[in-house]
């Protein structure tokens, strides 16, 4: 956007734009998903990727980008519940649901190492032929991935709610998720460790620089990044065998302490404890989707998530309003310091937090 001649004010406006109409489109996308065809809506969210892609290597003006944008803003949210839905209502029809988390890992670790690799690769070959070459290989990727999802057999097990209304099946998702304790707690977790670690993954560079981080740098710390949430996807699923709630509330306390010691340090030393909020969301990510499919209904599964995703992006908005104002009147330390509080205070709340489930046999789980 940059090298096409926008300026700052500009690719922020292309930003929010993005950022609205994933928030509007994430429950009625999930909804689709469910009612649908889960095959079907995977393949359109890869289509409308290629769009963003090819309307943002040919723009050449704010308009067009912002078309790119909302085309991206569709595909993000035609994802978004779709694709582990998909996954674990496969794993249930093998009888193999146990190994959700795990399956679910491997595909975080794979796709990480992959991003990775990408990002070396696609750097040289725009250092090297233009900016724009890279957008147009990855539509040939692209096309692939849509062949791909449209070769996948539908679970049988996933069962739309043709009964309702398409409305109606979203107020009666909406709900289910209130009346069940459990799940508003895996959501309000999801909400909390996910929107904050936003905040370290889109402003992080900041408080790099601010702190005298090289620039060249700043792409070897992304990989960073990209590793920890690779490794994290890998071995997660070892968790599983400790209580639910220890581990949970063990990852709310790695998070805080990251934001609180990067908000109190102003040097060098803060770098390893800014990775600390994407170690204790990501080794908890397969978990906690785990548990939120185990409550779910098949029909009701991508809505359900969409409806976690929905909370969780709404919550950011204020968040990193509030963020951004400290980071400009005050310091960027501050703004982080802010954030391990609000991280802090919920993790109070949480152990003294009603955190218990019912199994099937009438036993409490915590």
């Amino acid at each position: 956007m940059a090298a096409r001649g926008l300026s700052v004010t500009d690719i922020v406006l292309v930003e929010i734009i993005f950022a609205v109409f994933v928030i509007f489109l994430e429950v009625p996308s999930g909804a689709l998903s469910d009612r649908w065809s889960r095959k079907y809506v995977l393949a359109l969210n890869v289509v409308f990727f290629m769009l963003n892609t090819f309307l943002w290597a040919i723009a050449h003006n704010v308009s067009v980008f912002i078309l790119g944008a909302l085309a991206a803003s569709i595909h993000m949210a035609l994802r978004s519940g779709t694709d582990t839905s998909f996954l674990y209502d496969t794993l249930k029809q093998l009888n193999k649901e146990n190994d959700y988390e795990k399956t679910y890992g491997n595909i975080i670790f794979y796709e990480n190492l992959l991003a990775i690799l990408a990002g070396i690769v696609g750097a040289m070959i725009a250092d090297h032929f233009g900016l724009v070459v890279p957008f147009w290989m990855t539509l040939g990727f692209s096309l692939i991935a849509v062949l791909l999802a449209l070769s996948f057999t539908e679970p049988k097990i996933h069962r739309t709610t043709g009964e309702m209304k398409y409305w109606e099946h979203i107020g009666e998702t909406g709900k289910y998720l209130w009346r069940h304790p459990f799940v508003l707690h895996l959501i309000i977790l999801s909400v909390v460790l996910g929107a904050t670690l936003g905040l370290i993954d889109e402003y992080g560079q900041l408080y790099f620089v601010k702190i005298g981080i090289p620039i060249f740098v700043l792409g070897y710390l992304a990989a960073v990044g990209n590793g920890i949430e690779a490794l994290a996807g890998k071995f997660s699923y070892h968790l599983r065998r400790f209580s639910r709630k220890k581990v949970f509330a063990l990852s709310i306390f790695v998070s805080s302490v990251g934001f609180l010691v990067v908000g109190a340090t102003k040097s060098w030393i803060g770098i390893p404890f800014a990775f600390l909020p994407w170690i204790a969301y990501y080794f908890i990510s397969p978990l906690l989707l785990s548990d939120l499919h185990k409550e779910l209904p098949s029909g009701q599964r991508a809505t359900g998530e969409s409806f976690m995703s929905l909370a969780r992006e709404a919550f950011l908005i204020p968040v990193a309003l509030g963020f951004s104002f400290l980071a400009d009147h005050i310091s960027i330390f501050v703004a982080y310091t802010a954030i391990g509080i609000v991280v802090a205070l919920y993790f109070v709340i949480f152990l003294f937090a009603s955190y218990r489930k019912i199994s099937n046999n009438g036993v409490v789980n915590s």
